[in-house]
């Protein structure tokens, strides 16, 4: 089993530079067919397997509307979390 997962949570990107962008991200992609419930699930799974580090990645993974509960969920089974951002519109919250 992996010790580390690459989790690419959406397409969505607030910037637009499909001609530099490895995922062909953007504004008008969405989060794919996975629900929030089922990246829980397999972030939870993944833990049970003795996956150490998760990533998050997208697209843009801030702009997924669940992206905080997932980052919490990686945190609270004692996994370490990465998230491959561009940085644009990450809040001081975040």
């Amino acid at each position: 089993m992996p010790e580390f997962l690459e989790l690419e949570i959406t397409g969505r990107c607030q910037l637009t530079c499909p001609s530099l962008c490895y995922a062909k991200a953007g504004p008008k992609s969405d989060h794919g067919s996975m629900t929030a419930d089922d990246w829980k699930r397999l972030i939870s799974g993944a833990a049970e397997f003795g996956v150490k580090k998760v990533q998050f990645i997208g697209g843009e993974p801030t702009q997924h509307d669940a992206f905080d509960a997932l980052v919490h969920r990686a945190l609270a089974l004692g996994l370490q979390v990465r998230v491959y951002s561009n940085l644009f519109e990450v809040s001081d919250n975040r």
